[in-house]
């Protein structure tokens, strides 16, 4: 899991990547349950054999992008990105299964 910026993320939407998304805060108890969900499943291959890396924002960084132009409204929020392009979003903590099932049936 790599902690990355808005300007990072701006470009990896551009590039087209694929990856999930972790929105995320220090001062909340329910990221930190994501942090150890998604060390277990870190580059996760999705069934066309593209991988997924997994990339982590702090909302803190830049709320007024975060909040307004991304409409994220509670943390955790985890977003998975195919192409560049966003086709899932989840408020909440997400079980090793449901990060599979998200990747495995897109």
């Amino acid at each position: 899991m790599i902690e990355i910026s808005t300007k990072d993320l701006k470009e990896k939407m551009l590039n087209e990547e694929n990856f999930i998304l972790d929105l995320y805060a220090t001062w909340c108890g329910p990221c930190k349950i994501m942090l150890n969900t998604f060390k277990d499943v870190d580059n996760i291959e999705s069934k066309d054999g593209k991988n997924y890396q997994i990339y982590k924002l702090n909302i803190d960084s830049d709320r007024d992008y975060i909040l307004g132009d991304m409409e994220v409204r509670s943390v955790p929020t985890i977003k998975f990105y195919k192409g560049g392009i966003e086709f899932y979003s989840r408020s909440g903590v997400m079980t090793h299964s449901d990060i599979i099932n998200v990747i495995s049936n897109n």
